[in-house]
């Protein structure tokens, strides 16, 4: 949460000239309502079986190549691995988790997750994620552009001019 999943993969979308699905926008397509909304009226378990109804809806659809941006607690759906691993390789964003809640601003209050014990639950993901990436890319801006760059290099198609 606040680590740029959406931004970030939005940009190596555009710089590789692939198409970009984020996965809590099509959620939020799907149920007719924002995350925050879904939360709201069916918990975090119902969020959960939805994200894993719609990623295992959307992998099989997306063009390849293609970047899918997915929320972080799809970590804690089992079933979501493989189909991630359909979908290709895994990068974990890292981020601080103090900076990743301030990077989010006002929007903070429209974060279901961050109404509880946040540093705890990020705690307990970091194992997960470290255990289903395939690269990890620090979200510190100096680090981004520097594994940014270093991705690009290793793209198989073509990077459209800016």
């Amino acid at each position: 949460m606040g680590s740029g999943k959406s931004t970030l993969g939005a940009l190596v979308a555009r710089r590789c000239g692939v198409p970009f699905t984020d996965l809590d926008a099509e959620i939020e397509a799907r149920a007719g309502c924002s995350v925050a909304a879904v939360f709201a009226r069916d918990g975090e378990s119902g969020f959960r079986r939805r994200e894993l109804q719609t990623l295992t809806a959307v992998v099989p659809a997306l063009p390849v190549p293609a970047v899918l941006a997915t929320g972080g607690g799809i970590v804690e759906t089992d079933a979501a691995l493989p189909l991630l691993r359909q979908a290709g390789r895994v990068v974990w964003l890292r981020a601080d988790p103090g900076a990743s809640v301030e990077r989010l601003g006002a929007a903070r209050a429209a974060r279901p997750l961050l109404q509880a014990d946040w540093r705890q639950r990020f705690a307990g993901r970091e194992s997960r994620y470290a255990a289903w990436s395939d690269a990890v890319v620090s979200t510190h801006p100096e680090a981004v552009a520097e594994s940014l760059t270093a991705l690009l290099a290793l793209c198989p198609f073509t990077v459209p001019p800016e």
